[in-house]
This record gives C-alpha cells, sequence and structure tokens, in this order.
C-alpha cells in the first residue's frame, strides 16, 4: 500500500496551466461546494445545480478520464454511481462501459433520480438504471457490480465503515471502489470540519475488507483512493 501522503508523481500533467490551475480553484468553489451550507436534503431541485456541476470546464480540474481509468472497466460493465446527482460522471461511465454496459446512478434525493431518468438516452450509450438508495446503503445487490465511484460526496456519508461493507458486498471479485474527495488543505471545497484526510479513508476501506491505496492522479486539490475487493 501507497502511503498516507498524495505522491509526488503524477501519471499526467499536474494541470494544463497556471491560468487554468487558478480559474479551476475558483470555478470549483463556486460549482461545487456553494451549498454545503445544506444538507444533502437540500439538493431537491436539480435545475439549481445542471448547469455547475455539469459545466464541460469542470474537466479542467476534475479530471474525470483519471477517475474512470482508476475503475479499470471493460466493455459490458457494470457500475455504480454514489451521490450521482445531475449526473456529471454518469456519461463518462457511460462511454467506458459502452452499449452493452450498465451505469448505475445512485442518490438519496428522488427529484435527482427522476432528472436521471428523463436524461437516460442523453446520457448513453449504456443503459443507465437510476436507484434512489437511503442514506447508510447503496442497496446493490451482493456480487453485482464491476466498478463503484463516490465523487465528492464521501464526506457527506454517516457511519461510512458500515457503508463501504455494503458497496465491498455488492462488488464482484476484482472489482473496484474509487472514492474521490477534497484535499484536508484545498483553497475550496466543502467546510475544513467536513473534510477526511486521505490515509483515513484508506482505513475506512480497509476495515471493510478492501485493499485500498492511494492513487497517483493530478487533480490539483482532491485526492483519489482506489479500494480493491481482491
Amino acid at each position: 500500500m501507497m502511503g498516507c501522503q498524495k505522491p509526488t508523481e503524477s501519471a499526467a500533467p499536474f494541470v494544463e496551466s497556471k491560468q487554468v490551475a487558478e480559474q479551476g480553484l475558483e470555478q470549483e468553489g463556486a460549482n461545487m461546494h456553494g451549498e454545503h451550507g445544506h444538507h444533502h436534503g437540500g439538493f431537491d431541485d436539480p435545475k439549481l445545480f445542471e448547469t455547475r456541476w455539469n459545466d464541460p470546464d469542470r474537466d479542467k480540474w476534475q479530471h474525470p478520464e483519471e477517475i474512470v481509468a482508476a475503475l479499470a472497466l471493460t466493455p459490458g460493465a457494470t457500475v455504480a454511481d454514489i451521490g450521482a446527482g445531475t449526473g456529471y460522471m454518469v456519461a463518462h461511465l457511460s462511454e467506458a462501459v459502452g452499449e452493452r454496459g450498465t451505469v448505475i446512478p445512485i442518490d438519496v434525493e428522488q427529484a435527482m433520480i427522476t432528472y436521471l431518468t428523463r436524461r437516460g438516452e442523453e446520457l448513453g450509450p449504456a443503459k443507465i438504471v437510476p436507484h434512489k438508495a437511503r442514506g447508510d446503503s447503496p442497496e446493490l445487490h451482493d456480487d453485482s457490480v464491476d466498478g463503484v465511484i463516490t465523487l465528492n460526496t464521501w464526506h457527506h456519508i454517516k457511519g461510512r465503515e458500515a457503508y463501504a461493507k455494503k458497496v465491498y458486498a455488492g462488488l464482484k471479485r476484482g472489482g473496484r471502489f474509487v472514492v474521490v474527495d477534497s484535499e484536508v488543505d484545498a483553497e475550496s471545497g466543502p467546510p475544513k470540519e467536513m473534510r477526511l484526510a486521505a490515509g483515513r479513508v484508506v482505513k475506512e476501506l480497509e476495515t471493510a475488507g478492501f485493499r485500498a491505496e492511494i492513487a497517483r492522479e493530478s487533480m490539483p486539490q482532491h485526492y483519489m483512493i482506489v479500494g480493491y475487493k481482491d
């Protein structure tokens, strides 16, 4: 297992340019975390968030291609996105698994599920199966998915070790659980008291049964943990 500090090496350039980095820091604070004054139950109107959360410019600092690569998905795979919101990652996952694959966007808000259901054809080519779940479980069938991601959501989950055990049970053998969240010293992100150190997340996943490590990535303000179900 890699150490609990973010690796100094990167599999890709750290960020495209100083200008992009500065724009990304400003945009991320405005786009992703202006709503943290509300609990998740406040995210009940997708129209309030879709323009910001689905902004194509977000790719410049969120680097979705790195997140998808960490899952090591193959065409025809089934993948779940916990805290899918307005579907920023769903389209990227859909491209990775292709028309024979399935993407399961999971959210606690019925409004988000309804929104994603309406966008199903737009988010293809994969089969899109939105699912409203309880806050304490992803509600996955045992050994049913090849990969699971959660982006900017893990710090919201209570009882994370118990939740991670349910993710572990839902994964097929050889599957991966990818957690992406804000660095504790990032210039923008959730409130400081909500942030989780990468090493803490590694330990939470290990307690749930995963072999976990901090993955190399080039996001300027996020870390990425990969949990393996060996």
